[in-house]
């Protein structure tokens, strides 16, 4: 059997990726998959795009990439991370695909960002069934038996009608996103790096055992934040309060929002 990591929404969050390659690095796992989401937020995107591109086999596209790819010049967020990240890399993202499809132990797995065709398109976990079964898009006739997404930042499992859903979780930018609760004053436990780990017989059609782990790994988050002032990063206040309290802080000017 292999064991494949796959990892989402790093975010530009150079500390938490480290962690997390290490204990990828711990449990021998030689296969790793992206889901997306390298830049925005974080200090430190050239060096993700540079870590993701040497060490995941398959890599698609986020929202966040494209944001960044297309930033306009009136965008100071999304121009000040294209500027970083230089041409070569800005292509690389933006060439990068929409979805990829593998078969493990029997299993037809799909995996993209948000949804198959749309970057934007936003299923959380707490949506009805109908909605989530937008995940599910067929594809010459044939529809996932797994789905493994990312964008909405959190990690969970579910059953859903003969199919199986999972977001493996963000890496460098957890979020209690939509059912933030302002009474919970020590989020430790959950701010964490996460990601997920695919167990089975890779690219194999005949049904055999198969398993899917959720991992949350610990990572020095004041050293991503002393990071972030080193490198000026823009809406510092909101990255350092998302890092440190896992509540989603969106822009407050229109043309700032990514």
């Amino acid at each position: 059997m292999e064991r494949i990591a796959v990892i989402s929404d790093i975010h530009a969050n150079i500390v938490a990726l480290e962690a997390v390659l290490e204990d990828i690095e711990k449990r021998k796992i030689d296969r790793i998959f992206c889901l997306g989401d390298l830049v925005l937020k974080g200090a430190s995107p050239c060096e993700v795009v540079d870590i993701v591109r040497e060490k995941c086999e398959i890599v698609v596209k986020g929202n966040c990439d494209d944001l960044v790819v297309k930033a306009p010049e009136e965008s100071k967020s999304r121009k000040w991370y294209k500027d970083r990240l230089g041409k070569d890399r800005v292509e690389y993202l933006a060439k990068l695909p929409m979805y990829r499809d593998i078969y493990m132990s029997g299993s037809y797995i799909r995996m993209f960002h948000a949804t198959k065709n749309d970057l934007f398109n936003r299923i959380f976990d707490i949506d009805t069934v109908e909605k989530k079964k937008q995940l599910f898009e067929e594809e010459e006739g044939k529809e996932p038996d797994i789905v493994l997404y990312g964008d909405i930042h959190k990690q969970y499992i579910q059953k859903l009608q003969n199919k199986t859903i999972v977001n493996v979780g963000s890496v460098g930018n957890v979020v209690e996103f939509p059912n933030y609760d302002e009474t919970i004053t020590n989020m430790e436990e959950t701010l964490q790096a996460y990601y997920c780990i695919l167990e089975g017989e890779y690219n194999a059609k005949e049904k055999s055992a198969i398993a899917i782990q959720l991992v949350r790994v610990p990572y020095d988050i004041e050293k991503e934040i002393a990071l972030a002032k080193k490198n000026n990063i823009l809406h510092l206040e909101k990255y350092i309060e998302e890092l440190t309290t896992a509540r989603y802080c969106p822009r407050l000017k229109k043309e700032e929002k990514a």
